[in-house]
Protein backbone atom coordinates (compact mmCIF):
# COMPACT_ATOMS: atom_id res chain seq x y z
CA UNK A 1 0.00 0.00 0.00
CA UNK A 2 1.25 3.34 -0.71
CA UNK A 3 0.49 6.36 1.08
CA UNK A 4 -2.00 7.64 -1.84
CA UNK A 5 -3.91 4.71 -1.22
CA UNK A 6 -4.27 5.50 2.64
CA UNK A 7 -4.91 8.94 3.06
CA UNK A 8 -8.76 10.35 3.34
CA UNK A 9 -10.35 12.58 0.37
CA UNK A 10 -9.79 15.65 2.46
CA UNK A 11 -6.21 15.89 3.02
CA UNK A 12 -4.17 16.98 0.49
CA UNK A 13 -0.97 14.83 -0.91
CA UNK A 14 2.44 16.18 -0.56
CA UNK A 15 3.78 17.10 -4.09
CA UNK A 16 0.43 17.05 -5.74
CA UNK A 17 -0.87 20.80 -6.58
CA UNK A 18 -4.45 21.82 -6.91
CA UNK A 19 -7.47 21.19 -5.59
CA UNK A 20 -9.06 18.49 -3.41
CA UNK A 21 -10.76 15.77 -5.11
CA UNK A 22 -14.31 16.35 -2.68
CA UNK A 23 -13.42 19.87 -3.75
CA UNK A 24 -13.43 19.32 -7.60
CA UNK A 25 -16.69 17.10 -7.50
CA UNK A 26 -18.63 19.91 -5.42
CA UNK A 27 -16.68 22.28 -8.60
CA UNK A 28 -17.96 19.40 -11.34
CA UNK A 29 -21.24 19.25 -9.88
CA UNK A 30 -21.93 22.91 -10.23
CA UNK A 31 -21.03 23.20 -13.85
CA UNK A 32 -23.28 20.10 -14.88
CA UNK A 33 -25.99 22.10 -13.47
CA UNK A 34 -24.84 25.28 -15.08
CA UNK A 35 -24.29 23.54 -18.49
CA UNK A 36 -27.43 21.68 -17.94
CA UNK A 37 -29.55 25.11 -17.58
CA UNK A 38 -27.91 26.75 -20.63
CA UNK A 39 -28.40 23.88 -22.90
CA UNK A 40 -31.95 24.17 -21.90
CA UNK A 41 -32.40 27.68 -22.36
CA UNK A 42 -31.22 27.64 -25.59
CA UNK A 43 -33.22 25.16 -26.49
CA UNK A 44 -36.35 26.85 -25.18
CA UNK A 45 -35.40 29.81 -26.81
CA UNK A 46 -34.80 28.42 -30.34
CA UNK A 47 -37.95 26.86 -29.99
CA UNK A 48 -39.87 29.71 -28.95
CA UNK A 49 -38.84 31.81 -31.88
CA UNK A 50 -39.74 28.61 -34.60
CA UNK A 51 -43.17 28.91 -33.01
CA UNK A 52 -43.36 32.27 -33.49
CA UNK A 53 -42.18 32.34 -37.13
CA UNK A 54 -43.67 28.94 -37.89
CA UNK A 55 -47.05 28.55 -36.39
CA UNK A 56 -48.91 31.67 -35.71
CA UNK A 57 -48.04 34.93 -37.43
CA UNK A 58 -49.07 37.81 -36.31
CA UNK A 59 -52.10 39.04 -37.56
CA UNK A 60 -52.95 42.24 -38.79
CA UNK A 61 -56.98 43.18 -38.24
CA UNK A 62 -58.41 46.28 -40.19
CA UNK A 63 -61.69 47.48 -38.34
CA UNK A 64 -65.00 48.26 -40.24
CA UNK A 65 -67.99 50.10 -38.88
CA UNK A 66 -71.40 49.07 -39.46
CA UNK A 67 -72.13 49.58 -43.12
CA UNK A 68 -69.15 50.55 -44.31
CA UNK A 69 -66.64 48.80 -46.90
CA UNK A 70 -63.81 47.34 -46.57
CA UNK A 71 -60.83 45.90 -48.11
CA UNK A 72 -59.27 42.70 -48.36
CA UNK A 73 -56.94 41.00 -50.86
CA UNK A 74 -57.66 43.84 -53.48
CA UNK A 75 -61.48 43.12 -52.78
CA UNK A 76 -64.04 45.18 -51.38
CA UNK A 77 -66.71 43.42 -49.25
CA UNK A 78 -69.52 44.74 -47.53
CA UNK A 79 -72.20 43.38 -44.83
CA UNK A 80 -75.98 43.94 -46.52
CA UNK A 81 -77.33 41.21 -44.14
CA UNK A 82 -78.03 39.81 -40.91
CA UNK A 83 -80.55 36.98 -39.99
CA UNK A 84 -80.76 34.07 -37.55
CA UNK A 85 -82.82 31.18 -37.75
CA UNK A 86 -82.79 27.41 -36.41
CA UNK A 87 -80.07 25.63 -37.50
CA UNK A 88 -80.15 22.84 -39.58
CA UNK A 89 -80.82 19.56 -37.77
CA UNK A 90 -84.06 17.48 -37.02
CA UNK A 91 -84.89 18.72 -33.95
CA UNK A 92 -84.51 21.78 -31.97
CA UNK A 93 -81.69 22.80 -30.20
CA UNK A 94 -83.15 25.16 -27.65
CA UNK A 95 -80.18 28.04 -26.70
CA UNK A 96 -78.21 28.59 -30.12
CA UNK A 97 -79.42 29.63 -33.28
CA UNK A 98 -77.60 30.25 -36.50
CA UNK A 99 -76.43 33.42 -37.43
CA UNK A 100 -76.62 34.50 -41.27
CA UNK A 101 -75.04 37.32 -42.80
CA UNK A 102 -74.87 37.99 -46.22
CA UNK A 103 -71.83 39.78 -47.66
CA UNK A 104 -71.32 41.29 -51.46
CA UNK A 105 -68.04 41.25 -52.62
CA UNK A 106 -66.19 43.25 -55.80
CA UNK A 107 -62.59 41.88 -56.60
CA UNK A 108 -60.54 44.47 -58.65
CA UNK A 109 -58.56 42.39 -60.66
CA UNK A 110 -57.87 39.06 -61.30
CA UNK A 111 -55.11 38.09 -58.72
CA UNK A 112 -57.56 39.54 -56.22
CA UNK A 113 -60.65 37.27 -57.67
CA UNK A 114 -58.00 34.25 -57.69
CA UNK A 115 -58.26 35.21 -53.36
CA UNK A 116 -61.39 35.58 -52.96
CA UNK A 117 -62.07 32.26 -55.23
CA UNK A 118 -60.01 30.95 -52.88
CA UNK A 119 -60.23 28.03 -50.63
CA UNK A 120 -57.96 29.61 -47.78
CA UNK A 121 -60.77 32.49 -46.77
CA UNK A 122 -61.34 31.93 -43.25
CA UNK A 123 -64.46 33.16 -41.40
CA UNK A 124 -64.73 33.38 -37.58
CA UNK A 125 -67.50 35.02 -35.16
CA UNK A 126 -66.04 37.15 -32.07
CA UNK A 127 -67.96 38.23 -29.27
CA UNK A 128 -66.68 41.34 -26.62
CA UNK A 129 -65.75 38.91 -24.30
CA UNK A 130 -63.18 37.04 -26.57
CA UNK A 131 -64.99 34.01 -27.59
CA UNK A 132 -64.87 33.31 -31.25
CA UNK A 133 -66.74 30.47 -33.46
CA UNK A 134 -66.26 29.40 -36.56
CA UNK A 135 -68.71 29.69 -39.44
CA UNK A 136 -68.59 28.55 -43.62
CA UNK A 137 -69.85 30.77 -46.47
CA UNK A 138 -71.06 29.53 -49.94
CA UNK A 139 -70.60 31.77 -52.65
CA UNK A 140 -73.29 32.81 -54.86
CA UNK A 141 -70.68 32.96 -57.94
CA UNK A 142 -67.60 32.98 -59.60
CA UNK A 143 -65.75 35.55 -58.42
CA UNK A 144 -64.80 37.46 -61.54
CA UNK A 145 -62.80 41.20 -61.70
CA UNK A 146 -64.83 43.80 -61.28
CA UNK A 147 -68.19 42.30 -61.11
CA UNK A 148 -70.20 41.78 -57.66
CA UNK A 149 -70.61 38.77 -56.20
CA UNK A 150 -72.44 37.40 -52.58
CA UNK A 151 -71.63 35.36 -49.99
CA UNK A 152 -73.96 33.72 -47.14
CA UNK A 153 -71.50 33.34 -44.09
CA UNK A 154 -72.88 30.70 -41.42
CA UNK A 155 -72.73 30.03 -37.91
CA UNK A 156 -73.89 28.76 -35.09
CA UNK A 157 -73.93 30.47 -31.57
CA UNK A 158 -75.47 30.89 -29.15
CA UNK A 159 -78.82 32.54 -28.88
CA UNK A 160 -78.32 35.15 -26.54
CA UNK A 161 -75.44 36.85 -28.11
CA UNK A 162 -76.20 36.33 -31.96
CA UNK A 163 -77.13 40.12 -32.53
CA UNK A 164 -73.58 41.26 -30.80
CA UNK A 165 -71.55 39.11 -32.50
CA UNK A 166 -68.65 40.37 -35.19
CA UNK A 167 -67.83 39.02 -38.16
CA UNK A 168 -63.85 38.58 -39.15
CA UNK A 169 -62.68 37.28 -42.56
CA UNK A 170 -59.24 36.07 -42.65
CA UNK A 171 -57.22 36.31 -46.07
CA UNK A 172 -55.59 33.20 -47.47
CA UNK A 173 -51.98 32.53 -45.85
CA UNK A 174 -51.00 32.43 -49.96
CA UNK A 175 -51.94 36.35 -49.54
CA UNK A 176 -49.48 36.74 -46.60
CA UNK A 177 -46.43 38.28 -47.66
CA UNK A 178 -43.00 36.35 -46.50
CA UNK A 179 -42.17 37.83 -42.71
CA UNK A 180 -45.90 40.34 -42.92
CA UNK A 181 -48.56 39.60 -41.02
CA UNK A 182 -51.62 37.91 -41.65
CA UNK A 183 -54.30 40.06 -42.69
CA UNK A 184 -57.79 40.42 -41.68
CA UNK A 185 -61.43 42.58 -41.73
CA UNK A 186 -62.99 42.16 -39.05
CA UNK A 187 -66.99 44.40 -39.41
CA UNK A 188 -68.27 45.44 -36.20
CA UNK A 189 -71.41 45.74 -35.05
Amino acid sequence: MTASDTRPDGIPLPGRSGIRPRDRRIVEAIALVCAVSALLVLQWKDEDGNVRKNLKPPEKVTTVAEGQIGELVGAQWKIYGRATGEPLGAKPQGDVTELRLKLAVRPSDAASAKAVGSYGLGFRLHDGDGHEWSATALKTGEPRAGVAMGFTVRGTVPRAKADELELEIQAPKTARKPGGAQPSLRFSH
